[in-house]
């Protein structure tokens, strides 16, 4: 069984985006684990990372997500384990998910010094594995993917660790980050693994996923949950004047306003809107709500005033979902097109 460390150079690179993709353009069997949870999900009693659960749904585990990570908490973690019971702990994690399996994936936290002060940073992770680190870089300026993997080679200490190479994820120019920035990787001796382009629809987030981040109540539309959002419109100025705004006339938009804008709800179910959000708690009128189910347009009731309502949508992530198909379809053909699987192993 092969080891993979997939490690971040920095947040939001695309790291678990990268995983899935992998999982399923690899075609080999594999085992997932990530030992330190920093997207903690609390359900039915249950604690479990929401990467773990979206990865080994995807890959068709059986396993369950709490069982692939060791905690979340640093303080409770330094509490309970010294290093050599962290090393035992995390050696014991990955026999158990990876036997049986030509693979274990190992997905470490949102950068490569996560974790460290519980010897969970990726670097302490593929030293204790024995396996081969993958590095993805992405998430901002197409440059910056240099300077983060400079900085890991200059002053980052990765003596026993085996580095396959850097993954360039979420980059607006392929072709010219290739002529312009793959010649520096190879000067620094970091081999380049592949360039993976950025595509707008995996930034986009589904109407179910807003409504499970917001903790909304569903009135209408429970059938088209799965719809993407492209645009966010947040009705606070009269329906006249929302008409004359171009944003307004969008497709796959959310509306966010409150409930008691009856005349704002009628005007966004009169054009093409995926969604609805409706702030205070307050439910529109019978026959609004009816319309709406006809159309069948989601409306998600919130607590939250529509202030809190846009800021928190505004402050989302979006994340890869396990009903999400259609994206986990596409990063399978992206890694497949883009990243050399043969030098990975």
């Amino acid at each position: 069984m092969a080891n993979l460390i997939v490690a971040s150079t920095r947040k939001s690179s695309g790291k678990t985006a990268v995983i899935l993709g992998l999982s399923r353009a690899l075609g080999k069997s594999a085992g997932y684990i990530k030992p330190l949870g920093d997207r903690l999900l609390y359900k039915k009693k249950r604690l479990w990372d929401y990467d773990a659960a979206v990865v080994l749904s995807a890959m068709g585990s059986s396993a369950l997500a709490e069982e692939v990570t060791i905690g979340f908490e640093r303080s409770k973690l330094r509490y309970m384990y010294d290093e050599a019971q962290i090393a035992a702990r995390l050696d014991e994690l990955a026999r158990v998910s990876g036997e049986g399996r030509d693979l274990l994936f190992v997905e470490c936290g949102s950068d490569l010094m996560h974790g460290s002060s519980v010897h969970l940073d990726a670097i302490s992770v593929a030293r204790k594995l024995k396996g081969r680190l993958v590095m993805v870089a992405g998430g901002g300026r197409d440059d910056a993917i240099v300077d983060d993997v400079t900085f890991v080679k200059r002053f980052v200490d990765t003596a026993g660790v085996d580095i396959a190479g850097v993954i360039a994820n979420k980059v607006m120019d392929p072709d010219d980050f290739r002529m312009t920035q793959a010649g520096e990787l190879e000067q620094l001796g970091v081999p380049l693994l592949g360039v993976i382009p950025m595509r707008p629809e995996l930034g986009r987030a589904s109407v179910r996923f807003i409504s499970d981040c917001l903790f909304a109540r569903v009135i209408s539309g429970e059938g088209n949950l799965d719809r993407q959002v492209h645009h966010i419109f947040v009705g606070a100025m009269s329906a006249d004047a929302a008409l004359r705004d171009p944003s307004f006339r969008k497709d796959h938009k959310l509306i966010i306003t409150s409930g008691d804008r009856s005349d704002m709800i009628l005007a966004a179910l009169e054009t093409d809107t995926a969604g609805i959000v409706l702030a205070n708690n307050l439910l529109p009128p019978p026959n609004i709500v009816s319309r709406a189910a006809e159309k069948n347009v989601p409306i998600l009731l919130v607590p939250t005033d529509t202030f809190q309502a846009a800021k928190q949508v505004d402050d989302l992530e979006a994340l890869i979902t396990r009903e999400d198909a259609p994206k986990l379809t596409l990063l399978e053909g992206l890694v497949r097109e883009n990243v050399a699987l043969d030098k990975l192993l």
